[in-house]
Order: structure tokens, then sequence, then C-alpha cells
């Protein structure tokens, strides 16, 4: 017994000391004009009973976006001007909000601000922009750890504002007013984004409407906006909020678009109710003639990787002299 407790021990397999944490997600830029990289509205991501077709096309008019390339040609001094992000969409500090030239070239109509919801400050620059320019504008708050909430919001925002526009232009145009002509084309609204600095909480919101209106994954919509405007400071926090959105408007929209036929692909009622409401052993789950793996047509064979070579793991072994 002595002997035995005096051996050396060593552990089975490596070992991490350090806390855990997600997975980085790295930015990576290149030339867009060899990489060709542009983004095509996609109602994929969009759940069907928030934003009808038929309104997903007045916001983003099917049109296929094609960024500039600032990565390659930025200097220090832009990060004090906005950038336009899509052809509607812009992206810059707060002080690109007491530049009434630009607001007035660029036609903005409505600026958002986001703000740190420890510290909500209205802005006076954003009220003489009201002033003397009609322009709308909101805030968003944002908590540390919650930037899904803002996400909805900026979603909820924009689109809202884009129709508001389209209506009132076309009732204006139907109505024969002078100035608006009688085309079928109406001027679209222009939406600022905008933080303290426009690098660190404004940032994440633009890259999540670019999911939501563009069916984008969050590498694709991190990279789309930092070489628009390229000194974006995405925190790790904020890249994973973003992954958490993907999934979260995956999983919207196919609820959404399964709603119709919701009712025949019901399981009927008086098979679930006999069903034990016990937790199965594993000898039970790898069954593959239970009556609920039949039914759900489910192939366990893949499963059984999960289960291999655990009872011979063990986290420490003894070396033998």
């Amino acid at each position: 017994m002595d002997s035995g407790a005096n051996r050396p021990v060593v552990p089975a397999a490596p070992f991490s000391y350090r806390p855990p944490s997600p997975p980085t997600i790295n930015l990576s830029f290149h030339n867009i004009q060899n990489s060709k990289f542009s983004i095509k509205p996609s109602y994929s991501l969009v759940d069907s009973s928030l934003i009808s077709s038929h309104d997903f096309a007045i916001i983003t008019g099917n049109r296929t976006q094609n960024p500039a390339d600032h990565a390659t040609c930025w200097i220090y001094e832009q990060r004090r001007e906005a950038q336009a992000i899509l052809d509607f969409l812009y992206l810059g500090p707060t002080s690109a909000i007491r530049d009434h030239d630009f607001l007035r070239r660029e036609a903005i109509s409505m600026v958002i601000v986001v703000r740190d919801a420890r510290a909500p400050i209205n802005l006076r620059s954003l009220d003489a922009a009201y002033a003397a320019l009609g322009i709308s504008n909101a805030y968003i708050d944002v908590e540390p750890n919650c930037w899904v909430r803002a996400f909805y919001a900026i979603v909820g925002h924009i689109n809202n504002h884009l129709l508001a526009m389209h209506r009132a232009q076309a009732e204006r145009r139907d109505n024969g007013c002078q100035g608006v002509e009688k085309t079928a084309n109406v001027s679209q609204g222009k939406v600022l984004v905008t933080c303290e600095s426009g690098n660190d909480r404004s940032p994440p919101l633009v890259a999540a409407y670019i999911m939501s209106m563009f069916g984008q994954n969050t590498p694709n919509a991190l990279h789309y906006t930092s070489i628009q405007r390229f000194c974006c400071n995405f925190s790790e926090e904020s890249k994973q909020a973003l992954l958490t959105w993907e999934g979260i408007m995956k999983a919207s929209a196919s609820v959404a678009s399964d709603s119709h036929d919701h009712a025949a692909a019901q399981v009927p009622f008086t098979s679930m109710e006999n069903r034990a409401t016990t937790k199965r052993g594993i000898g039970e789950m790898m069954d593959a003639r239970g009556e609920d793996m039949i039914m759900l047509g489910h192939d366990s064979a893949a499963d059984h990787e999960r289960f291999e070579n655990r009872e011979g793991f063990v986290p420490f072994v003894e070396l033998d002299y």
C-alpha cells in the first residue's frame, strides 16, 4: 500500500489551467478589388412575421452593395468623419452630427446615437440638427453585457424610418405636391449611426443590421463593416453577441417559415401522453428500436461516437518503475 501510494502520478491528457473562454473571432483584411466582396439583400434570416417581403424590398431596394476599400487607403483623420457602410446607412462619431453641410450633402434623414446605458447623456448637437434640418433622431442605450436588445432596436429604428420616409414621399407624390415627381422611384431615407468615437459601440449594431437584412454571417458582417470604417474596434464581447444574434435570427426565420404548415407537422397528442417522464438511461437512449426513434426516423449510429472510450478514460495514471 505504501509503495503504491508513493508512485508518481501524471495527467492522462493535457490540462488547461486558464479560465474557460469562447474562441476568438479573427478579422482578416484583403484587397476588395481582388475579392469582389459585395453583399445582396437576403430574406433568409428575416422573421416574416415582423417584416413582409414587400416591405423588405422597399427598405433594401434589392440593390447589391459594393463597398469602397477604405482599408488600403485609410488615413488617421478619417476616424473623425462618417463613412457610408450601405448606400442608405452611415457610421461615424457623434462629432459628425455638428457638420450640417455633411448631413445636408448626404441627405441624412435620421441620426441614431448609441449610448452607454450607464451614462445616458442627451446631445445638444442632435437637437440642433433637428431644429436646422428637421432630421429625426433616436437614442439606443447599450448595456455592457446586453447587446442583443440593442441589435433588435437598431433594426427596428432603421426599417421603421425607411418605411415611413417611403410612404410619406409616396403619399406626397400621389397627391401631386409641387416638387415631387410622379414616377415609380421615391427617394430613400438615409440613417447615420454614431457613438462617441464611432469605433466601439455603434459598429456592432451596424454589423447586426447587415446580418439581418443581407443574410451575412458574423465574420462577413464584421469584415464588411471594418473595410468601410477601418478604425472600428469590435470587442470580444460584441463579437460573441453577434454570434448569438446570428443563431437567434436563424431560429426565428425557421420558426416563422414553418408556421404555416405547423399543424400538419404536429405529432398527435395521443402518441405522447403515455411517454415516461423520467430521464432515460444510456442503454435506452442508444436503442434505436424504440418507438420514439422510429417515429422520428433518427439514426443513432453517429451518436455512439460521443460515448466511445469513456469507460477507459481516467484523469490521472500512475507510472510504474
